[in-house]
C-alpha cells in the first residue's frame, strides 16, 4: 500500500508511526511536514513534501503541462468542499488581503494538483495528525472521499485526555455510538455503579467541581482590554518600532492600515457599547462565541463556521420570554469579526450581548441549555445536566443530552424536548458516556503522565497501537 502522511512532526511522533505500521507492507510513504522527516516505517520509498509551500498553494517543481486539466465532473463533485475552503483561507487572511479571486485560484491549483497526484501514486491510506483544516488538507481529505480512498485523521480530546482515530469529519468519534448502546444496557440498574479509571474519574470529579477557567479557552490580549485607540496601539506601536522599525514606518505611512484599525476597533465599541448585564432570573439559552479563525469552526462546524447563523435559529424557535445570551470569546482579537457580524444577532428583541468579562460559568450554571458549534462550553455544561444545542461535529456529538442541530426541525424539536418536556442529561448518563471515551480511545500523547506511565513515548505507542488495530483490515 502507498501511504500518505500529514502533519507528524518531530521525534515525539516516531514512536506513533512505528507502531502503527510496523511489519506493514508499504511501498511509497509520502510525507508532509514543516522539517524534513523520514519516518521509522519500513516502506520502499521515501517522499517528503514542505507543508509551507502547500498552504500558500505553491508547487513549484510541477509542470502544468503534464497534468490533466479539471473537468465538471470533478468541480461539480467538489462543490461542497469548495464552499468549505473559501472561508477557511481566513487562517492566513491576517490582515482581510486574500481576495475571492485568490482564494478560488489557490483552491483550483490545489484541486488539479492533488486530483492528479493522488492517482499517480495510488495512494490507499491519507493519515493525517489532526483534523483537515489548513486548506490543502482539506481539498485532499475531500478528493481521498470522492475517489473512495480511506481518510483517517487523530482527534484529540484535551478535556478528557483521550485520542480517536476518525475516519469521516462530520460522523466525528461514530464508534462512541455502540459502545454507548452496549455501555447502557450493562448499567441499566440504576443502582450499578458505574466505574471509571483513576484519571477518568478525577475528570469526572474536577468536572463537577469546577471553579477555574480551562487554560485552553484563552485570554484576551492586554492591549485589546483599554477603550481608547491611542491608548490600545501606542504600546504595541512602541514594541513595532523598537523591533520592526521599516514595518513601522511603512504602517504609519500606509492609509490602509489606518482604516482597517479603526474599523477593527469600531467593531469592537459596537459589541462592548451593546453588550449588558444577564439578567439570571429569565429563562435563556447561552450562546458562547467562538475565536475564529480556528477548526474549532471551520470545518468542524461546516454551514455554521458563521456563528450568526446559530443565533438567528435560535432566536426564532426558542420560546416567548426566552433570552438567548451571547457572549464573545476571551481571546478574540479583531479578526473575523465585524460591525455587520454583530448587527446581524442585535436585531432580535430576545437576543442581547454580555460583557466578555462575564463569568461563563455562571452563565452556563443558569441556563436552561448551551448552545455552541463544537466548543468545551458544551461539555461543561453537561456536567451541569445542561442539554446542548450542537451545532458543528465534535466527539461529544454523541453524548446524552446533545441535540445536532442542522435544520430548523431540529432546532424545534430540541427546543419542545428541552423547553417543554424538560429533558437533561443525568451525571450517571454522563459517567456511561466517558466511560465509552475511556474504553475506546487511547491517552493523548502529550498529556500529563499517569502513575502507570513512565513516559510521553509509552503515551505516544498506545496511541499508534490504537491506530494499528482501527487500520488492519486496510492491511488483510
Amino acid at each position: 500500500m502507498n501511504i500518505l502522511l500529514k502533519a507528524f512532526d518531530g521525534a515525539k511522533y516516531q514512536p506513533l508511526l512505528k507502531a502503527a505500521f510496523e511489519d506493514r507492507d508499504i511501498g511509497t510513504c509520502i510525507t508532509i511536514t514543516n522539517i524534513e522527516i523520514t519516518p521509522e516505517i519500513h516502506a520502499k520509498k521515501h517522499v517528503w513534501m514542505p507543508a509551507k509551500p502547500l498552504r500558500d498553494a505553491l508547487y513549484p517543481s510541477m509542470d502544468w503541462n503534464e497534468i490533466a486539466p479539471l473537468d465538471a465532473e470533478i468541480l461539480e463533485k467538489m462543490r461542497n468542499a469548495e464552499a468549505m475552503f473559501m472561508p477557511m483561507v481566513d487562517r492566513y487572511a491576517r490582515r482581510g488581503d486574500i481576495s475571492y479571486a485568490e482564494r478560488k485560484r489557490q483552491y483550483l491549483a490545489h484541486l488539479r494538483y492533488w486530483n492528479h497526484m493522488l492517482d499517480k501514486e495510488k495512494i490507499g491510506l491519507f493519515l493525517i495528525n489532526h483534523i483537515p483544516h489548513q486548506c490543502f488538507d482539506y481539498v485532499i481529505y475531500e478528493l481521498c472521499r470522492a475517489k473512495g480512498i480511506p481518510t483517517y485523521h487523530l482527534e484529540r480530546c484535551y478535556s478528557v485526555d483521550g485520542v480517536f482515530l476518525v475516519k469521516d469529519v462530520e460522523a466525528s468519534a461514530e464508534q462512541l455510538v455502540p459502545e454507548m448502546d452496549r455501555l447502557k444496557k450493562e448499567y441499566v440498574d440504576p443502582s450499578k455503579e458505574v466505574p471509571l479509571s483513576p484519571s477518568y474519574e478525577a475528570f469526572y470529579q474536577a468536572e463537577i467541581a469546577k471553579t477555574e477557567i480551562p487554560w485552553f479557552t484563552g485570554a484576551r490580549p492586554k492591549h485589546l482590554t483599554r477603550k481608547s485607540f491611542i491608548g490600545k496601539w501606542v504600546g504595541k506601536s512602541w514594541e513595532l518600532l523598537n523591533n520592526k522599525p521599516k514595518k513601522f514606518v511603512q504602517a504609519t505611512l500606509s492609509p490602509d492600515v489606518w482604516h482597517r484599525k479603526f474599523t477593527q476597533h469600531r467593531t469592537m465599541q459596537f459589541y462592548d457599547a451593546h453588550a449588558h448585564e444577564p439578567d439570571f432570573t429569565k429563562p435563556y439559552v447561552y450562546a458562547p462565541l467562538h475565536m475564529q479563525p480556528e477548526e474549532t469552526t471551520s470545518p468542524r462546524g461546516g454551514v455554521f463556521v458563521n456563528q450568526e447563523l446559530i443565533v438567528e435559529m435560535l432566536a426564532a424557535h426558542v420560546p416567548p420570554g426566552t433570552m438567548v445570551y451571547v457572549k464573545e470569546h476571551p481571546a478574540q482579537g479583531e479578526l473575523c469579526r465585524s460591525e455587520e457580524f454583530y448587527k446581524a444577532m442585535d436585531v432580535y428583541p430576545n437576543v442581547q450581548f454580555v460583557p466578555r468579562n462575564c463569568d461563563t460559568f455562571k452563565l452556563t450554571e443558569h441556563a436552561v441549555a448551551v448552545a455552541t458549534v463544537t466548543g468545551t462550553a458544551g461539555i461543561e455544561a453537561l456536567f451541569l445536566e445542561k442539554p446542548v444545542f450542537l451545532f458543528g461535529h465534535r466527539f461529544y456529538q454523541h453524548a446524552p443530552g446533545v441535540y445536532r442541530i442542522h435544520s430548523n426541525e431540529d432546532c424545534k424539536r430540541a427546543v419542545q424536548e428541552i423547553f417543554t418536556e424538560k429533558k437533561k442529561p443525568t451525571l450517571r448518563d454522563i459517567r456511561i458516556f466517558l466511560k465509552a471515551i475511556d474504553n475506546l480511545t487511547a491517552p493523548y500523547e502529550g498529556g500529563p503522565l499517569r502513575s502507570d506511565q513512565a513516559s510521553r513515548e509509552e503515551r505516544a505507542h498506545e496511541v499508534g497501537l490504537m491506530m494499528r488495530k482501527i487500520l488492519a483490515p486496510l492491511f488483510a
